[in-house]
């Protein structure tokens, strides 16, 4: 977490010495000091951290690092707060309160000499800490022999099936060596299930030489090897060897003419261990096999074509484990036996949970202690250095983390159990929280890191995602499973502080641990009504977690002006689940970098303009259009501005210096009008999205006054960043004596996404469509096309995945599976289409 806390000190410190020197006046020096120390410190805190995670004496040192990071931060940011009110002023008042402004330059370059002091000292009283490591004394983590594997769990119920799979697999196949992985959730059973095949008579009957090693998190192939020889060997032999090479000699020794090999590789984390074994045994066309076990869907995946994935257990095999378990083969108890359904359909079906809740039920069974198990669940699953519960098992997902990738997924946890994320608003959040890299001008690069973290943690069965059909991630959410195990990770990091109104109402004083704060929506009244001054509060999140689509209207006497006076230093300020009553007491929230808002807005105020670190602005209105009086044009980090109503756009600024382009990514949803040449123009190197929303018909006139919508796509030289294109006609539109507008494929040159609604062109201009060579999803919508016929042209379409059509006037479509040979979902809601391809009906869902 300190490592995240100095990204975003040093994106900061960057920023005021190189764009806003003028602020910060005499401090220069100081705080280029400062930066530098920053800098040299994370850096040592990112090389060391996974070696010094577990230590006592690191854990300290990161606190104490964190801690004067933090008070960096808040000097920082309450200073350019006051000198951005000090440069608003006008020449009359700036003269008067010079001398001010001056003792508040000397007090922040003081602050910061003490706090560069504070550091030193800290570094001067961990000289233990601070010293460079040899690489031979860095801890390792070794490979397991056998009887150390985690978990043995007997009487298991199941695993007839699917042992009875995998050693057909084994047993069967190629004559070449094959892996078979097994791959599931942890505690799922993978190493169990690999017992059972391991010890089976049909198994040890056909393989005369079979080696268990349960690798871990090992990287060491020494350590692996000698576990192995150290597995089949005699216990007097002796073996000598020197290197790698010459393990390698030993092991493809096993699997001789006379011997058929099987290993079986318990928890595999790399890649590297399977392809090395692979490449020394044998190809003697003995059927040599390799069995794994792994919690990684990509390892598994690279090992094999068809990996084994092991499932969940039923309600029905939960129970049954778990009476097993409990009554040691004997039947439930009557009067416990709903008390013991309820415990075990809490488990999720995990094999491993029921097993440790067990222990905890066998020991007192009455109704009452089962209640009181039931009532404190994760208490008893999860317990902390407690290697017989799950908390082993599950710590090491969560470990095998970088300290970056741990912040971004505990971040995850400030959304409610059960709450689907969208992954465009969490990685816009990670951003906005300096979790990970900010800068509009790497914003694809951070987004490709956001997208490998979210991989990662789903490889790892952290989170569950929803895919769009094309497969990039739509939504994700944390595995319940163990969402509380990690909360109280949550709570250690000090990610964030979740607020729950009690008569003894938490504390948000402290700075280290108060930074962000989580409240629920019904909560916020009463919270705003006892609300205090908390400058080091950095972001204030709100969502309703029992329906997260109700908005909870602030009642008339409350002020929203309260959370602008406790919190003026926010960062992320995320309350759409309320409605509140106006914006113009958000104005001096300078330092805002994610605003989401809902209210009955009118427009968007000047002032946005002035927020210089601005990167995300969602705003719902239930007003019918927003009138955006916020020059965004010129918002130097804004990259992302998103209304639920049609907004209308400022035009861009004609002053000298101020005609720069734009770095929005994404404008969703704009009113056609203001869509014209100069606006576009001045997106058209960095918009990804853009939604368009309106009278559709209405921009596609031209005059001499004013650039229509499709003619400022036309007049443009280039528009190749678009991505995503949505028009929505609020009402049919009549455009038959327009032609369909050329733009669309003259320089939409990666468009991949493209809908349409109400706009009701003519079907015969729907081919030159497929003159958009990246498209992948084409949602025709509400009438998008007139007419009775649609022929598509041979050689179009050819990337395109996801065809959507809504008609009432379809009645033919001469379109087989050769017009679109990359389609996987075809929805069709035309009432009057005679027939569809039978090539292309196996495609055919429901909308």
């Amino acid at each position: 977490m300190a490592d995240a806390v100095m990204t975003l000190l040093v994106e900061s410190l960057c920023q005021l010495i190189t764009e806003k020197v003028k602020l910060i006046g005499g401090a220069k020096d100081e705080l280029d000091n400062l930066l530098q120390v920053i800098n040299t410190l994370k850096a040592f805190l990112q090389d060391n951290d996974q070696q010094e995670s577990n230590s006592n004496s690191w854990k300290t040192f990161v606190k104490n690092i964190r801690t004067q990071a933090h008070k960096a931060d808040d000097v920082i940011d309450k200073f350019v707060l006051e000198a951005k009110l000090h440069e608003e002023k006008n020449i009359w008042k700036k003269t008067l309160s010079f001398g001010r402004h001056i003792k508040r330059v000397n007090n922040l370059a003081k602050g910061i000499k003490d706090i560069c002091e504070k550091v030193k000292v800290i570094r001067q009283e961990n000289p233990q800490v601070l010293q460079p490591r040899p690489m031979l004394n860095l801890p390792r983590r070794l490979a397991r022999e056998p009887q150390a594997t985690f978990l043995e769990v007997r009487n298991i119920v199941g695993f007839t099936t699917e042992s009875n799979e995998v050693m057909e697999r084994l047993v069967g196949g190629t004559e070449e060596v094959e892996c078979i992985p097994i791959v599931g959730m942890t505690g799922l059973g993978k190493t169990t299930l690999a017992r059972k095949v391991w010890s089976d008579s049909q198994i040890t009957a056909i393989f005369s030489k079979i080696i268990w090693v349960s690798v871990g998190q090992s990287n060491e192939l020494e350590d692996i090897f000698f576990v192995i020889l150290k597995s089949s060997t005699g216990p007097n032999q002796e073996f000598r060897l020197t290197g790698e090479n010459e393990l390698a000699k030993v092991i493809a020794s096993f699997g001789t003419e006379q011997h058929r090999c099987l290993i079986v590789l318990d928890d595999v984390w790399a890649s590297e261990l399977v392809d090395f074994f692979k490449n020394v045994l044998p190809e003697n066309k003995k059927r040599h096999r390799i069995l794994m076990t792994t919690r990684r869907r990509d390892l598994a995946s690279c090992a094999s074509e068809r990996p084994y994935h092991l499932k969940f257990l039923t309600g029905e095999d939960s129970f049954r484990l778990l009476e097993k378990r409990v009554f040691d083969n004997g039947r439930c108890q009557n009067d416990l036996v709903e008390l013991g359904k309820s415990i075990a359909n809490k488990c999720g079906g995990l094999p491993l949970a029921l097993v440790v809740i067990a222990r905890a039920l066998k020991v007192i069974q009455n109704v009452y202690e089962w209640k009181r198990i039931e009532n404190n669940f994760w208490q008893y699953v999860v317990r902390e250095n407690d290697t017989t519960s799950c908390w082993k098992i599950v710590e090491a997902s969560y470990e095998s983390l970088s300290s970056e990738m741990k912040t971004c997924f505990l971040y995850c946890l400030a959304f409610p159990k059960g709450y689907d994320i969208p992954v465009q608003m969490l990685i816009r959040l990670w951003m906005a929280e300096g979790l990970i890299e900010s800068s509009p001008i790497n914003f694809s690069s951070s987004e490709d890191k956001a997208d490998n973290y979210l991989m990662e943690f789903e490889n790892l069965d952290l989170v569950i995602v929803s895919r769009e059909i094309t497969g990039s991630i739509k939504r994700v959410k944390c595995n319940e499973m163990f969402y509380e195990f990690y909360k109280m990770e949550v709570t250690k990091e000090s990610v964030f502080q979740e607020l729950r109104l009690t008569p003894d109402f938490p504390s948000i004083n402290d700075p280290d641990t108060s930074r962000r704060l989580h409240i629920e929506s019904c909560d916020l009244p009463d919270f705003i009504s006892r609300i205090s001054s908390a400058e080091h509060v950095r972001s204030f999140l709100c969502f309703s977690s029992e329906d997260l689509d109700q908005q909870t209207n602030l009642s008339s006497h409350v002020d929203i002006q309260l959370i602008r006076k406790a919190f003026p230093l926010l960062r992320v300020l995320k309350i759409e689940s309320i409605n509140i009553p106006s914006l113009k007491n958000l104005n001096l929230l300078f330092h805002l970098r994610y605003i989401s808002i809902s209210g009955n807005f009118k427009e968007l105020p000047a002032f946005f303009s002035k927020f210089w670190s601005l990167q995300s602005i969602i705003v719902n209105t239930s007003q019918p259009t927003l009138n955006i009086k916020a020059n965004i044009w010129n918002m130097p980090k804004l990259t992302h501005l998103k209304t639920n109503k049609p907004s209308k756009l400022p035009l861009p600024s004609t002053q000298k210096g101020k005609g720069s382009s734009s770095l929005l990514q994404t404008l969703s949803k704009i009113s056609p009008e203001t869509c014209n040449k100069a606006v576009l123009g001045q997106a058209s190197n960095s918009l990804k999205k853009l939604s368009i929303q309106g009278k559709i018909e209405d921009s596609l006139q031209t005059n001499s006054d004013r650039f229509s919508t499709f003619e400022g796509f036309q007049t443009l030289e280039k528009f190749e960043c678009l991505e995503n294109l949505k028009l929505v006609s609020d009402v049919p539109c009549h455009t038959n004596d327009f032609q369909f507008p050329k733009a669309l494929f003259r320089f939409l040159l990666k468009l991949k996404k493209l809908t349409l609604s109400k706009t009701m062109f003519d079907w015969k201009d729907a081919t030159k469509l497929g003159q958009l060579e990246c498209l992948e999803v084409l949602k025709l919508k509400t009438d998008a096309f007139t007419g009775k016929s649609w022929n598509p042209e041979k050689g179009d379409f050819r990337k395109l995945q996801v065809l959507w059509i809504h008609s009432n006037d379809l009645h033919t479509w001469e379109a087989s599976g050769s017009h679109f040979p990359k389609l996987r979902v075809l929805v069709l809601e035309c009432p009057k289409l005679e027939s569809v391809p039978a090539e292309l009906s196996q495609f055919q869902q429901q909308s």
